[in-house]
């Protein structure tokens, strides 16, 4: 599956998309690939409750066997490139008391190698450290040496 195939289905077919997803992420590559299509028809049908045609059933199979063939790099950048979120918002704010909302103090300034930083609340008192994560996530907007906008090229092995 290509990154169009990918956002293709997301836009026109949100459906198929979700429930593909949730089979793939509840049964894991390995099991789908292990899987019939009689099997993963049962489980879209299951999950369909029957209210969509053998037509859906089967776009929704093969839409988990396209899924679960994508790297989960690939699936992640292409999730991220269609906007789709996959993970929760953070729980807490930096620089906001998780306690009691007040404004943080930290003991030493931010650097860009800081990835754990101690704090002081300065509203109730409480200490604690707040954690910072830094994660290549992917290219994009990506443009030609004249300025024409690319999709990215399958690299090399």
């Amino acid at each position: 599956m290509e990154y169009q195939d990918f956002e293709r289905l997301y836009r026109n077919d949100p459906v198929i998309f979700h429930l593909a997803l949730d089979i793939l992420m509840g049964s894991g590559r390995n099991a789908i690939e292990s899987f019939s299509d009689q099997t993963l028809r049962a489980k879209a049908a299951r999950q369909l409750s029957g209210l969509f045609s053998d037509e859906k059933i089967d776009a929704a199979v093969k839409a988990v066997r396209d899924l679960a063939g994508l790297k989960n790099m690939d699936l992640l950048a292409y999730a991220g490139r269609c906007s789709i979120k996959l993970e929760d918002d953070p729980v807490d704010e930096p620089g906001v008391c998780p306690l009691c909302g007040g404004t943080l103090e930290y003991l030493l300034p931010m650097r860009n190698v800081d990835l754990i930083r101690n704090w002081h609340c300065t509203n109730c008192g409480a200490k604690g450290k707040e954690a910072y994560r830094k994660v290549f996530d992917s290219h994009y907007d990506l443009l030609d040496s004249n300025g024409v906008m690319v999709h990215r090229c399958k690299p090399k092995k």
